[in-house]
């Protein structure tokens, strides 16, 4: 049986169909038909993925919001004009009761459901601070900075936290596994694998650490950063490193 066209158009595209008339009647300085096709598409997507059904949803899951992975800290940038994305987390799993029952500690579910969080985020395209998941598992920011640095230190693997991705904060960097791996007497290919880094920046980094130990011996920091043409600040970051090993 034929379906007639305006009832297949008012099934297929209600809301899309309604912002066209809504931006033709009120928005006219949105010019031409390509242009508002486009507009409305745009807000129908956007509707589409912050507002999702309650039944699309697994038990156990919540809608979150995070920063876009391409939106990187810059001048003028603050928590108001930052993009973010909505992405579906995940707090309560099947896994997290199976090891409950298991005998597993509060901490070490508590660390499996951190860095599920944050893995889940960054494969939608967005990243979450400390604070976000912290707030989400009514834990104490300090908590979940610990437990996150704890287990890179421990596993060599990356936890795609916005400080980390982005480099802000106090957050370990790519720079500081790579070197503990390093320090733990892992080899190039071995570290650039587990961090999903390539081995010529991997190499890069020891190099260079091995450089600056050397010269710390017998030299000040703004020495070293003038023999090696160096930021003094990534000289400082070195040292600060080679001490940390002392302690």
């Amino acid at each position: 049986m034929n379906v007639p066209a305006m009832i297949d158009a008012k099934v297929a595209n209600s809301l899309k169909g309604v912002l066209i008339d809504l931006i033709q009647r009120d928005y006219q300085f949105i010019a031409g038909d390509k242009i508002q096709e486009m507009f409305a598409t745009d807000v129908v997507d956007i509707v589409d993925k912050c507002y999702r059904d309650p039944w699309k949803l697994d038990v156990g899951q919540v809608m979150w919001y995070g920063v876009k992975i391409s939106s990187k800290p810059s001048y003028g940038r603050n928590s108001k004009n930052t993009p973010l994305t909505p992405v579906v987390l995940t707090l309560i799993s099947r896994n997290d009761l199976e090891l409950r029952k298991a005998g597993y500690s509060e901490r070490e579910i508590r660390e499996k459901k951190i860095v599920r969080l944050f893995m889940e985020a960054y494969e939608q395209g967005a990243l979450l601070t400390h604070s976000d998941v912290a707030f989400l598992l009514h834990a104490s920011t300090s908590m979940v900075s610990r437990q996150v640095n704890e287990y890179m230190k421990k596993t060599g693997v990356i936890v795609p936290t916005r400080g980390v991705i982005h480099d802000i904060g106090r957050a370990m960097t790519h720079k500081s596994i790579i070197l503990e791996l390093y320090k733990r007497g892992y080899q190039t290919p071995e570290i650039a694998r587990k961090i999903n880094h390539t081995e010529v920046a991997c190499d890069r980094y020891i190099k260079a650490y091995r450089r600056v130990e050397k010269l710390s011996e017998r030299m000040e920091p703004e020495e070293i950063a003038r023999t090696l043409e160096m930021r003094i600040s990534r000289v400082k970051e070195y040292i600060n490193l080679i001490k940390m090993e002392v302690n």
